[in-house]
């Protein structure tokens, strides 16, 4: 299972409310680049067969919600 955070994949942009969109864009100035996403996957199946990587929780340093 993977749980991030808030990562930056463009959907800010997408916000069509004036209001949404401002508070959307605000959340995604902390945002992390999907590659740190893919870079933990990439990590978790690159273990040994003796290893399992069961979840990975990734989230902005900053993000403290």
């Amino acid at each position: 299972m993977i749980s991030p955070g808030v990562i930056d994949t463009g959907w800010a942009d997408k916000v069509s409310n004036t209001e949404g969109k401002q508070i959307a864009q605000q959340l995604n100035e902390g945002a992390i680049h999907p590659d740190r996403v893919a870079d933990a996957v990439v990590y978790a199946l690159n273990q040994p067969a003796d290893v399992t990587v069961n979840d990975i929780v990734i989230h902005p340093t900053r993000q403290n919600w």
